[in-house]
This record gives structure tokens, C-alpha cells and sequence, in this order.
């Protein structure tokens, strides 16, 4: 009886945390770490917030990884808009708090669309939102995901912990269980942030194999969930582009651009600031180079961020949510916005 009851307890936590209308299920495997938003808690919001909103969302796949995970891809508005804008999370392992983060703010937008009662500088969301698509791909890194937050039991295929295991073995790691739960790369040992062509040939990682972090891969894009995320943007032509990470509180924002991108690029990054909180850093010579958001400025000539959210050591604390989410509350509004003045 003491036991069902810590259950039920730890449940009305999780439901809190999450939002007064999302309601998560927990799977077997969650039953461990109640506390961990899984990739399976979000499908079944993603399919929750399809049936609700139907009007105004909906949901595709870009891509199914190694493990056999789809990653999914939700567009609020219509497709066919003129303007086209990208939200993703969790592209590295461990930072899945940015998960739960990025579909908190999707509920919260789509109510807002709905109820016709939001504003955002004088403008209601769906003034903010004509012409313009949202994209968002809440959980980029499902398979490393699992890893960080159930280990090898989260691994659903023998080979994929078999690989995993030698990747393991090959990073010379002394204990199994937290080695995995600070993994950041993919089931493959590529960091998907180290995968994209913005001066990746010159990036020495160090590492030259496969690995828990930091390892690029053997050539530019060769991660499905890189490959995946390339395809959609260079479909989409997306005007902004947002990549949650965790953590350090500050905005990513510069990567050599000039001229009216640059100008663009500082504008954007500058609203973003101002609603977060959150202190602009362009000093990306000091960074590891090959992200998406680079590649976005490089190649792509988008204004793109890249946000870290949250302080500590990851995965962060998911006490640390709510704060987060009123910090970014505003973020999307304020990237339409940007949207409106540049048209």
C-alpha cells in the first residue's frame, strides 16, 4: 500500500511539472525514473495535442533512428505559408529537459491560438502567426535520449547495445550506469551537433571514434537525425531557427555572418534576449564549430539561435521546469514578431 501511494504521489509531481493539461502516461521502462519525460510520454502528447487542436496542428515523421524510434515532427499553421520557422530540442542526449520544455511551449501556444485571448505586442497569436508555419521537432536525439535516461534497458535492439557497449569500451569509461546518463550523442556515438557542414572538415575532435560526446562522425550529415533536420530545412526555407540546449542561461547567436544577416541575425537574437533574460554570447571561436545553428548561419543564411536553458550539471534537475518555461514563455511570440517587422 506504501508503495502504490509513493507511486501516486511522484505521478501528481510529474503532472504538475508538465502542465494542468498534459497528462503523461508512464511506461514500464519509466517506472524506474518517474521523473524522466520520456520519448514515449511525448508521442502520446504529440497525438493528445493533435486530437485537441486538429485545426491548428499537425504531425508527420522525418526520420526513424537506428533504434527504431520515429522522429517526429509537428507544423502549427499552414504548410503552404510564406514564412516558415524552426523549433527543435534535443539534439544532444542528456539535455532531454528541453524536450519537455519545447512542448510545454507548443500546448501553451496552441491554447493561446485557440482561445483568441493572446498577445503579444499588440498583436493576438494569430495575427503573429498569418503567413507563417511553426515547425517543431521536440525530441531530434530519441535513442540517446533513452540511453541517458534508462541506460541500456531503454535500448530496445540487442545490436544497438551491443554497439553502444563498445563505444563504452572504446572510451576507456570505468562505470557503466552514469557514464550513460551523461551521454550526449546519438545510439551511434555521433554528436549530432558536431555532424553539419560548417567547418566541420577542419574540427578536430579528438576522439576519431565513436563516443558518448563530441565524436563528428565520418562525414558531414551521416546521422539520420542530421540528415533528417538538413532535409526539412532546405525544404522549408526557414526565415528563424531555435535549438534548445542545456544549460549555461545564454543565447548563441553569431558565426561570422555579415551585412543584413548580421544585422537580422542581431536583431532576432536581441528580442529573444530580452524576454528570456538570458545574455547574448557571439564569441564562437571559442566554441566547437559544426552545429546546426552554424551551419543555418553559414550555409543557409538563416538568423538562428542556439539557447541554453537551465544552470547546473546535466541532465538538470526537472524541479528546474517551470522555471525555465516561465523564462521562455514568450519566446515564440517574440520570434513571430521579428517575423512581422522584417516582411
Amino acid at each position: 500500500m506504501k508503495k502504490k501511494m509513493s507511486f501516486f504521489l511522484v505521478y501528481i509531481i510529474v503532472f504538475q511539472l508538465t502542465g494542468s493539461h498534459f497528462v503523461s502516461a508512464l511506461g514500464a521502462n519509466e517506472a524506474s525514473q518517474p521523473s524522466a519525460y520520456s520519448y514515449v510520454n511525448m508521442a502520446e502528447d504529440i497525438t493528445r495535442l493533435v486530437e485537441r487542436y486538429p485545426q491548428w496542428v499537425r504531425k508527420d515523421c522525418i526520420g526513424q533512428t537506428i533504434d527504431g524510434r520515429n522522429i517526429y515532427h509537428l507544423v502549427i499553421g499552414s504548410p503552404n505559408a510564406s514564412d516558415h520557422v524552426l523549433v527543435f530540442a534535443s539534439i544532444h542526449a542528456r539535455e532531454y529537459i528541453t524536450t519537455q520544455l519545447v512542448m510545454k511551449q507548443t500546448e501553451a501556444f496552441l491554447e493561446e491560438l485557440t482561445s483568441g485571448q493572446g498577445y503579444y505586442n499588440g498583436k493576438t497569436y494569430q495575427q503573429l502567426l498569418e503567413n507563417t508555419a511553426i515547425h517543431v521537432v521536440p525530441m531530434l536525439n530519441p535513442d540517446g535520449v533513452a540511453l541517458s535516461q534508462f541506460g541500456l534497458e531503454g535500448i530496445k535492439k540487442s545490436s544497438t547495445r551491443q554497439g553502444i557497449y563498445r563505444i563504452y569500451e572504446m572510451d576507456g569509461a570505468v562505470e557503466l550506469e552514469p557514464y550513460l546518463r551523461k551521454w550526449k550523442s546519438n545510439a551511434e556515438g555521433v554528436d549530432i551537433n558536431r555532424n553539419f557542414d560548417a567547418l566541420w572538415e577542419q574540427y578536430d575532435d579528438h576522439l576519431g571514434h565513436p563516443s558518448a560526446d563530441h565524436f563528428k562522425g565520418n562525414a558531414i550529415g551521416d546521422t539520420m537525425e542530421a540528415h533528417s533536420l538538413i532535409l526539412l530545412t532546405e525544404k522549408y526555407q526557414f526565415r528563424r531557427t531555435i535549438s534548445y540546449h542545456a544549460q549555461g542561461e545564454v543565447i548563441y547567436w553569431y558565426f561570422s555572418q555579415k551585412n543584413e544577416l548580421l544585422k537580422e541575425s542581431k536583431e532576432f537574437a536581441e528580442a529573444i534576449s530580452n524576454v528570456t533574460g538570458y545574455p547574448l554570447d557571439g564569441n564562437y571561436e571559442q566554441l566547437d564549430p559544426a552545429g546546426y545553428k552554424d551551419w543555418a548561419i553559414m550555409k543557409k543564411a538563416i538568423p538562428s539561435l542556439t539557447i541554453e536553458v537551465g544552470r547546473g550539471e546535466v541532465p538538470l534537475d526537472v524541479q528546474q521546469l517551470q522555471g525555465i518555461y516561465e523564462r521562455n514563455r514568450d519566446v515564440w511570440a517574440a520570434t513571430l514578431d521579428t517575423l512581422t517587422k522584417n516582411r
